[in-house]
């Protein structure tokens, strides 16, 4: 009986130390400070970028912090922000995650705008828009056909011989109708009425005149072709010289 008891005592002493250990475990573990745990590495605003900014290498900062308190979408590739747009403002200190982001899908025509430019649309047709063939990221020249026309200047009265002109040159081509990108590659059943160009804030007022005062047609460029030579403009006796060309009396 004696050794009865003193096995069970044993059994006693060995549980209690298991449940002391396993209770010792568990408040650890719930007590344990968030520094103990996994860190990850993110990035964060190091300052604020305000909605529709592109995200610059200054704009973020890369730190560690524990996965608990890591946001759903948080970034950890600086390719994967930097060069990219703001869709809503992201604050000082604020994780950068992918839904403020603006992914290609989402981008529209603003966003392909290249900085001092504007973009304007012009009216085309098969013979104006070299035959449908220009699609975005081409480059073109604008030729401007204006009528004979008179005018009035302070010394008198002057007429203007009709001339075709070259008044724009190298301009990129951001889209065709309403296609911006490889779509309107691809829709090649869709004929564009209209192209829209990135024209130099310079130049606009001269494509939105000449829209409206002649008419204009597109010259495709070659790849690569930065050339911008300019020309007097061409006359008919500069083709024809004077040929044809009857004297008639006052």
């Amino acid at each position: 009986m004696e050794w009865m008891n003193r096995k069970i005592l044993a059994i006693s002493i060995v549980l209690s130390i298991i449940t002391s250990g396993l209770i010792f475990a568990y408040i650890n573990n719930i007590t344990k400070s968030p520094s103990e745990g996994e860190k990850i590495k993110v990035y964060i605003a190091s300052k604020t970028i305000p909605e529709r900014t592109c995200i610059n290498i200054t704009d973020i900062k890369l730190i560690e912090i524990d996965k608990n308190y890591v946001q759903v979408g948080a970034m950890s590739k600086k390719d994967d922000i930097v060069g990219k747009w703001v869709k809503e403002t992201i604050y000082e200190g604020e994780q950068i995650k992918s839904n403020r982001i603006v992914n290609e899908k989402e981008k529209n025509l603003t966003y392909n705008i290249p900085k001092g430019k504007r973009a304007v649309s012009i009216n085309i047709n098969e013979a104006s828009g070299v035959a449908y063939h220009i699609v975005p990221g081409d480059y073109v020249d604008i030729a401007a056909t204006f009528d004979k026309d008179e005018g009035r200047e302070p010394y008198g009265k002057v007429m203007y011989n009709r001339v075709t002109k070259i008044i724009l040159r190298n301009v990129r081509v951001l889209a065709t109708g309403e296609k911006t990108g490889k779509d309107a590659k691809e829709a090649k059943n869709e004929i564009p009425k209209t192209v829209t160009l990135a024209v130099d804030i310079n130049d606009i007022e001269k494509i939105v005149y000449a829209s409206e005062a002649s008419t204009l047609k597109l010259l495709l460029r070659p790849v690569d072709d930065k050339e911008t030579k300019d020309t007097e403009g061409t006359t008919r006796t500069d083709i024809t010289g004077k040929k044809g060309i009857v004297m008639m009396p006052q």
